[in-house]
């Protein structure tokens, strides 16, 4: 694992082949909080982490390609979109729209859909993006809050202002 991290960490796209032909597993967790010597770091799906940490999007589709399960969802129905979205990372989520995903709706227990995910950090040109490619501003979580409702209580004045001039074109 730790050669994986390596060459993912350098964008090391020649070595990364090679261990996919060597058979590395591209759908196992990685341990987090191990290097700070924590008495239980957290396992998290390589997934989240080469879209968390910024991995190249050659890489990541490389990682796609030799069977990395690009639909996986925890059983909160957390998923790629949802992680790409937090990441800031709208090259993730074009891979998945070519990888035939539906990037405006969610699993998630919570209702939060990824439009709304996107008001809630803020990221003006993430709900710009979502909204072109099949969202919705009329979507609501389980408790009745939309992307509005976030971008408000959350204090985020650019995302209002454009929230408002949607609602009114």
């Amino acid at each position: 694992m730790q050669r994986l991290l390596e060459a993912l960490k350098h964008d090391d796209l020649v070595s990364l082949r090679k261990l996919l032909d060597a058979g590395i597993d591209p759908n196992q967790d990685v341990l987090v909080g191990q290097e700070y010597d924590i008495d239980e770091p957290d396992e998290v799906p390589l997934l989240f982490y080469v879209i968390s940490h910024d991995v190249s999007i050659d890489a990541i589709s490389m990682l796609v390609d030799a069977g990395m399960d690009i639909t996986y969802k925890t059983r909160e129905g957390v998923g790629a979109v949802d992680i790409a979205i937090k990441s800031h990372r709208e090259d993730v989520l074009r891979l998945c729209l070519d990888r035939g995903m539906d990037i405006a709706s969610s699993e998630r227990r919570s209702g939060m859909t990824p439009v709304i995910l996107a008001a809630s950090f803020g990221d003006v040109e993430m709900v710009k993006f979502l909204l072109e490619n099949g969202s919705s501003l009329s979507e609501r979580d389980k408790n009745g809050f939309g992307a509005m409702d976030y971008a408000i209580r959350l204090g985020h004045k650019k995302m209002v202002e454009f929230l408002e001039k949607q609602e009114t074109s």
